[in-house]
């Protein structure tokens, strides 16, 4: 996969990526953490503020996010009302998500997502309309709609920071 940053170097104005790395149900719909800092980190020649969201249990998820990252990123993980959410959804470029009630509130004020699925089906909750990517690898035991995965994790290990970097460059690009 060869992805191509360039639009997105000499914009006037940064981009705003949400960042979502917790999923209120359970371990199971949480890609790694370490991953999502893979994906800034590959994208930090890009202009772009990081806007991470969340809940208020999801707060320490914020830590390796932001630990020694050199550029710019907004901590709203267990800060914001229902109401403030919203209008910093609002204001997103594109939605880097697990299946979050996030993802939804993107889909509906028609902010892109990039939606990373392992235990769920996102035929039933997935976000819809052609704007958004669903990033799923399917596996004998998903979607199996447990909280914490008995096994590998082989659903979420599958997908790949190279493989999000491209979903949301793409997406971008629509």
């Amino acid at each position: 996969m060869t992805t191509s940053f360039e639009p997105f170097l000499t914009l006037k104005e940064p981009l705003r990526i949400g960042l979502c790395p917790g999923a209120e149900y359970g371990p199971a719909k949480r890609w790694p953490v370490d991953r999502f800092r893979t994906v800034m980190d590959q994208l930090l020649s890009c202009s772009i503020v990081w806007v991470l969201l969340g809940t208020p249990e999801e707060a320490l998820l914020a830590v390796p996010l932001l630990e020694n990252f050199p550029g710019r990123v907004e901590n709203h993980i267990g800060k914001t009302s229902l109401e403030e959410l919203i209008t910093i959804i609002k204001k997103l470029n594109l939605l880097l998500t697990n299946d979050t009630g996030s993802m939804h509130l993107a889909a509906l004020f028609d902010i892109p997502t990039v939606a990373i699925f392992g235990s769920t089906d996102p035929k039933l909750t997935g976000p819809q309309g052609s704007i958004h990517r669903v990033l799923r690898h399917p596996v004998e035991c998903s979607p199996c709609f447990l909280r914490t995965c008995p096994i590998d994790f082989r659903c979420m290990m599958g997908i790949s920071p190279e493989e999000v970097v491209q979903a949301i460059t793409e997406t971008l690009m629509q």
